[in-house]
């Protein structure tokens, strides 16, 4: 049987886009109030991408300052996985631009589009490649800019999202300058496919007028399911992880920034203390792959990470997708 080797952080990064639309701005687009949307989501403003950046750029600003947190040379880089539903363009892969643009030169890259799931799944694949050896070094970025494919008509959706991007690269324990990966899950529930998704634009609705006219290009959610699964699976990963390690390992739970209500109803079933939480949405929103790879990058800044115990990462979405990755600072 073949000896896994031991992978932890060499470093992290993240890049969100200056401008802030505020719950008061969207009182002004769409029949909602600022109460409203504190009372139900927690989200307070959201950052927006401007006209001139695109996924690619924003992933770039955030791996960059990855890179230079870990002190390397971007050639050292062996894989670029970009985790993103709002990649550049159909095809070729957006890690292909952001491993040109880095200087990656001896790099492959490949995109994973798990929506919210996606720099978790992304973690765990670049444990596979540096566990088994393949490589040595992988930046995992997870970029979004949901602005481009939300339906500012819809009260429902458009004050949930917000637009940004953040990285990490992984390398073997010996060489990483932070915490052990321990590890963690992917599962799946094919069924609810449709609860979370953007319809046009595939095989299935392939992009039409009837399809423009349709705004089926537009992301659409049942947040009732939505609401009910997220709660559920938040507190199955974080027992999950409690009944392996112990509560008293655990340091912070850094979840998918998916809605404060949530989290707080996770926390609630748990019987466990928001003082564990490390939340950014009110000032970002939902930014889906990114938003995992952002609170990580904010609390390790923060001084939120406690030597010696663990940092929990749970995350879910479309598909219906979930997971968690599990680090010991």
């Amino acid at each position: 049987m073949q000896t896994l080797i031991p992978m932890g952080l060499l470093g992290l990064g993240h890049y969100v886009p200056e401008t802030r639309l505020t719950n008061a701005d969207l009182e002004k687009m769409v029949d909602t109030t600022d109460d409203w949307i504190v009372q139900r989501t927690g989200i307070r403003e959201r950052r927006i991408a401007a006209k001139d950046l695109d996924t690619s750029r924003i992933g770039i600003l955030a791996a960059q300052r990855a890179i230079a947190d870990a002190g390397i040379d971007p050639a050292e880089i062996d894989l670029v996985i970009c985790c993103t539903v709002t990649g550049d363009q159909v095809f070729p892969a957006t890690a292909c631009r952001i491993g040109k643009e880095i200087g990656a030169v001896r790099a492959g890259g490949f995109d994973v589009a798990a929506a919210c799931s996606g720099f978790v799944f992304g973690s765990q694949i670049a444990a596979g490649f540096i566990r088994s050896g393949v490589y040595k070094t992988v930046l995992v970025v997870g970029a979004e800019i949901l602005s481009r494919i939300v339906d500012y008509t819809d009260r429902n959706t458009c004050v949930l999202f917000g637009d940004g991007a953040g990285a990490a690269i992984y390398t073997s324990h010996d060489r990483a300058k932070r915490g052990e990966f321990l590890g963690g899950s992917i599962q799946m529930e094919g069924a609810s496919e449709d609860v979370l998704a953007v319809p046009g634009g595939g095989s299935r609705h392939p992009a039409s007028h009837a399809s423009v006219d349709q705004r089926l290009h537009f992301m659409k959610m049942g947040g009732t399911k939505v609401f009910r699964f997220a709660v559920r699976v938040f507190a199955e990963l974080v027992q999950r992880v409690v009944d392996q390690y112990g509560l008293d390992e655990i340091g912070v739970i850094i979840p998918h920034q998916v809605n404060q209500r949530i989290i707080e109803s996770a926390m609630d079933s748990l019987g466990l203390p928001m003082d564990l939480v490390y939340s950014n949405i009110e000032r970002f929103g939902n930014t889906s792959a990114a938003s995992v790879p952002i609170a990580l990058s904010e609390a390790v800044a923060a001084g939120r990470l406690k030597k010696g115990k663990l940092a929990v990462m749970p995350a879910f979405g479309a598909g219906l997708a979930w997971g968690h990755i599990v680090l010991r600072w």
